[in-house]
């Protein structure tokens, strides 16, 4: 597998740039013809119902001296942070090794997978308000292609509320890793099942498989700084064996049930008696496994598991460890 990815910064670079409604519409071409600021129209358009166009919004901002009532794109935020957003962007598009990895998510898949996936990827200072996301569009001919974004507008305060703490080295780590890689995989994995046919029905097959993919996703996340991740996300045995104990009940309700019962990401969003939900035991523990076989297989292990499954996944896990992760 080859991933193949445009990275745009017009999203960011040109809103910040402009500084009237005449240079918004000297800069209207570049705007709709920029494939980064296409995907965070679409989205924003899509998320928040509106028909508005960035440069309608840029043209009434720099008019009326503010943003409209709605601010679909996040006006007010991008210009009252303008030197921040700008000083940060130049300090991104200078980073010597750059913002992405994805050799890292073509190295977990087998060699004989030979799909070639595009990636489009923006970085961003306007547009639907969240720090990252992702969207498939397809093109006139019907092929499929993935948008990742991300909000700079959004960056400090995402990192502040999520992880307690701010810096640019942070957020590097979070995008190229935490977001691009992520993503990246989850959508290379997706394409790896649908090439293989391998698609499960049970409930339980299921969810052995997505604690595999959101374990070696979550892996990919946070294996370059581990201790850090550990102490921010209060990552201990006592949090670990209630998500453990709490996957162990997912998985016998899920032997339980019939096929067609519930829909899978409902019923892991449910929280249990302690508060707990199933997505987020998934995470934990599939993270956990991922990193256990990792540290003793390399590559090679989360590859292996790639390949023959979320069953290959709990029996590796569980002959590394000692442990009756229950499947």
């Amino acid at each position: 597998m080859r991933i193949h990815y445009t990275l745009d910064d017009s999203p960011a670079r040109l809103p910040l740039a402009i500084r009237s409604s005449e240079g918004a519409m000297d800069r209207a071409a570049d705007l709709r013809n920029a494939p980064g600021v296409q995907l965070v129209e679409l989205t924003t358009q899509h998320m928040l119902n509106t028909g508005t166009t960035l440069v309608d919004e840029l043209t009434d901002y720099f008019d009326n001296g503010g943003p409209s009532e709605a601010d679909p794109y996040g006006l007010a935020l991008c210009y009252a942070n303008r030197e921040a957003l700008t000083d940060l962007l130049r300090d991104l598009r200078d980073l010597p090794a750059g913002l992405v990895a994805f050799a890292e998510v073509e190295a977990l898949f087998p060699v004989t997978f030979m799909r070639e996936l595009q990636f489009t990827m923006a970085l961003t200072s306007v547009g639907f308000p969240a720090f990252g996301y992702v969207r498939a569009f397809k093109d006139s001919e019907g092929e499929e292609y993935y948008g990742l974004v991300v909000n700079l507008a959004q960056a400090q305060p995402h990192l502040e509320a999520s992880l307690g703490t701010y810096s640019i080295d942070l957020l590097v780590n979070m995008i190229r890793h935490g977001f691009f890689n992520h993503q990246g995989f989850l959508l290379a994995y997706g394409e790896y099942c649908e090439s293989i046919g391998r698609k499960p029905e049970k409930l339980y097959d299921r969810l052995k498989d997505k604690l595999m993919a959101r374990g070696i996703a979550w892996y990919l996340s946070y294996h370059h700084d581990m201790s850090f991740y550990d102490e921010t996300l209060r990552l201990n045995e006592t949090m670990i064996g209630e998500h453990i104990a709490h996957w162990n009940k997912l998985i016998e309700s899920s032997h339980k049930k019939g096929q067609g019962e519930d829909i899978l990401d409902e019923w892991l969003a449910r929280p249990d008696a302690d508060g707990l939900t199933g997505e987020l035991s998934l995470d934990v523990v599939g993270y956990m496994m991922a990193r256990t076989i990792a540290a003793e297989h390399g590559n090679k292990g989360l590859r292996d598991s790639v390949t023959k499954g979320g069953d290959y996944f709990l029996k590796l896990y569980n002959d590394l460890t000692g442990n009756k992760l229950k499947g």
